[in-house]
C-alpha cells in the first residue's frame, strides 16, 4: 500500500508542477513576447551594423 501512496503523491506532484509551468509559460508569452521582440530587434540591428 505504501508504494501506491508514494506513486500517487509523485503523480500529483508532477501534475501540479506541469500545470504551474504551463501557467508560467502562458504568462511569459502574454507579457514578455513584446519585450523579447524588442530585444531581438535590437540584437539583429546591432549585428547588421557590423
Amino acid at each position: 500500500m505504501e508504494s501506491i501512496e508514494t506513486g500517487l503523491k509523485l503523480f500529483i506532484f508532477i501534475i501540479v508542477i506541469s500545470l504551474f509551468f504551463a501557467l508560467v509559460g502562458l504568462l511569459v508569452k502574454k507579457y514578455l513576447s513584446c519585450f523579447f521582440d524588442k530585444i531581438i530587434v535590437k540584437i539583429f540591428a546591432s549585428l547588421r551594423k557590423r
